[in-house]
This record gives structure tokens, sequence and C-alpha cells, in this order.
């Protein structure tokens, strides 16, 4: 069960890394192909994927032998936590680099600030 899961984290992880497989001269750090889908406002599974590798992570509780991995079933199941935490610090890290730079519109008479 958990090598199912640990296999599509792994794919969702190399979808969301599509900056790596790109040529130089076509790199863009903050334009992401996958990561606009996974984290658009409107993506229907957005929430449930969120909770799911928080709970996954927040679930693991380590083996009492002094941190030692006892057996292949903790070996799968550390790997599946550490895939979950390496997804959602990418989906909690993707977007633009650094605060917004603030605009003042010179439109009207009063100074509104815009942080588009």
């Amino acid at each position: 069960y958990d090598r199912n899961r640990i296999e599509v984290l792994r794919l969702l992880l190399a979808t969301c890394s599509d900056p790596l497989f790109c040529a130089a001269e076509d790199y863009n750090p903050v334009l992401s192909r996958w990561l606009d889908i996974a984290t658009a406002a409107d993506a229907p599974n957005a929430a449930c994927l969120f909770y799911s590798l928080l709970n996954t992570a927040m679930s693991f509780e380590p083996s009492t032998g002094g941190g030692i991995v006892s057996n292949v079933t903790d070996a799968s199941h550390l790997k599946l936590v550490e895939l979950s935490l390496q997804i959602l610090i990418v989906l909690l890290d993707c977007g633009a680099p650094g605060d917004p730079e603030p605009q003042v519109s010179r439109s009207t008479d009063q100074s509104c600030v815009d942080y588009d």
C-alpha cells in the first residue's frame, strides 16, 4: 500500500520540478506549469492534497528503537513521510520570490498602494 503511494508522490514531485528538466535559456524560476495547476485557487483537489500530505507527515510516529528503523514496513512509511514533506514544502514555497514591489497609483489625487 505504501509503495503505491510512494510512487504517486515521486511522480508528483517530478512534475512539480519541471524547471529542472528544461534548457538553461528557457529556465524561469517563477513559472512552472504544474505548480500553477496544483496551487490554483480553483484547483478542485488542492485542499484534499494539502490535508493528505499534512496528515501523512503528522501521523508519523518514529519507532521506539532509538531511531533505528526495525523493518521494511517502517522504512517504506518513513520514505512516504519524507516525500510528503518534500512535496508539501515545494507546494508551499512556489510563487514569486521575495516581497512584491509596491506600485503607487497615479490616476487619482490620492496615493493608493497596490501590491499586484
